[in-house]
């Protein structure tokens, strides 16, 4: 394959691609999305997933009750459903089997939510740092 015909076939494929995964999010897979630390930077992440249309059911955990209880309106705001909330990332994970967790806890517990998410057999989406040492 020369440089041109290369340089074509990928602006093609560039271009389709979009389009292909557009149509992947229409196709109407919902999955149920847990997320655990529901605070800023959890919430930034939550939303992009809302607005992708691929959230089904959702619930969320923190161990700060007012940050839990913030959150949770929002999710209500975005998506007309109130999320169930928990205290414990093991009673979420437990409770509603989730097929998505995003870990978005403070940099010394991404850890433990982390590997119990993968446990259960869920996607993960990990906030770094994963951990601080070897």
């Amino acid at each position: 394959m020369d440089r041109r015909t290369f340089i074509t076939t990928g602006a093609a494929a560039s271009l389709g691609a979009p389009a292909f995964l557009r149509a992947q999010s229409k196709a109407g897979k919902k999955y149920t999305t847990a997320l655990v630390g529901s605070g800023w930077w959890g919430m930034n992440i939550l939303r992009e997933a809302i607005s992708a249309e691929s959230c089904g059911k959702i619930s969320l955990c923190d161990v700060d009750a007012d940050a839990l209880e913030v959150s949770a309106d929002e999710v209500n705001d975005l998506t007309g459903t109130l999320p169930k909330t928990y205290k414990d990332y093991r009673e979420l994970l437990e409770a509603e089997k989730p097929e998505i967790v995003i870990v978005a806890t403070p940099d010394h517990w991404h850890a433990l939510p982390a590997i119990a998410a993968l446990e259960s057999g869920a996607h993960l989406f990990l906030e770094k740092p994963t951990g601080h040492t070897v």
